[in-house]
């Protein structure tokens, strides 16, 4: 089952839920951005009590492979993303190929050391990924996978921060996450994840947002609480938790 590209409707045996019928409008650039923003999400996830074990559980099925060179039909989002651009000869490559002469220039651009995400993710998955280390590898990260996108790197600076900053920077952070993920990866399992952890905290989800994340309250009161007035019920996460326990079970190594 590992070379399946022979196989009729192979799409329809893939596990993960942003690649099993959503190939046809994306290009190399969008996969690059999902990555990097399904690895933000991992470490938000762990920061927050009620999708710790999520955020454990995630890294623990993506790393499980030790490498990103196979494709795989029961990979996550993210180790499809991480096959992708790992090999330009995966089959999941050949099917995003809607800008092929951009993606030719960013495969030249794209310097991903496999070691650094095993890193990154071995961390998460052992619940141990601190804001020190996240910081570190969250900008190499940025730089292997040729991250351009100016919003995304100000999620990067914000998030990386996650403990420390405020309630109404979380809020906005969530926020535009969301936006991109159901502007580009509608059927994104992070974006569940992440939805729900907004539902819990009662973030305003649905606000519009017109400021660039640069200017998210940097030099802020560090005790501001912004919108964030009431903490709703953790059962808002319940729709998240039965999805992540049917995607992994219990937790087990390769």
């Amino acid at each position: 089952m590992e070379d399946f590209e022979h196989l009729a409707g192979w799409d329809l045996l893939v596990e993960s839920r942003q690649y099993r019928s959503n190939t046809a409008g994306l290009n190399l650039r969008n996969v690059s951005d999902f990555a990097f923003l399904d690895l933000i999400s991992l470490f938000i996830l762990q920061n927050e009590y009620e999708t710790a074990s999520v955020s454990k559980n995630y890294a623990d099925k993506t790393i499980g492979y030790r490498n990103f060179l196979r494709p795989r039909l029961a990979g996550t989002d993210l180790y499809t993303s991480l096959n992708i651009l790992a090999n330009p000869d995966s089959i999941f490559s050949k099917k995003i190929h809607q800008n092929p002469e951009a993606d030719a220039l960013l495969r030249t651009k794209l310097k991903v050391h496999t070691p650094t995400v095993k890193r990154y993710l071995d961390l998460l998955a052992d619940g141990n990924l601190r804001s020190e280390d996240a910081s570190v590898l969250l900008l190499r990260l940025e730089k292997q996978l040729n991250i351009t996108d100016s919003k995304l790197k100000s999620i990067r600076r914000l998030a990386q921060e996650w403990s420390s900053i405020n309630d109404m920077q979380k809020e906005l952070v969530v926020q535009r996450m969301l936006q991109y993920y159901r502007k580009f990866a509608k059927r994104s399992e992070m974006a569940v994840f992440l939805e729900d952890l907004g539902k819990s905290k009662g973030y305003k989800l649905n606000a519009p947002i017109d400021a660039d994340l640069a200017n998210l309250g940097y030099g802020q009161p560090a005790d501001k609480k912004g919108v964030l007035a009431t903490i709703a019920p953790a059962a808002a996460l319940v729709a998240g938790y039965k999805l992540g326990y049917h995607m992994f079970g219990p937790k087990n190594k390769h």
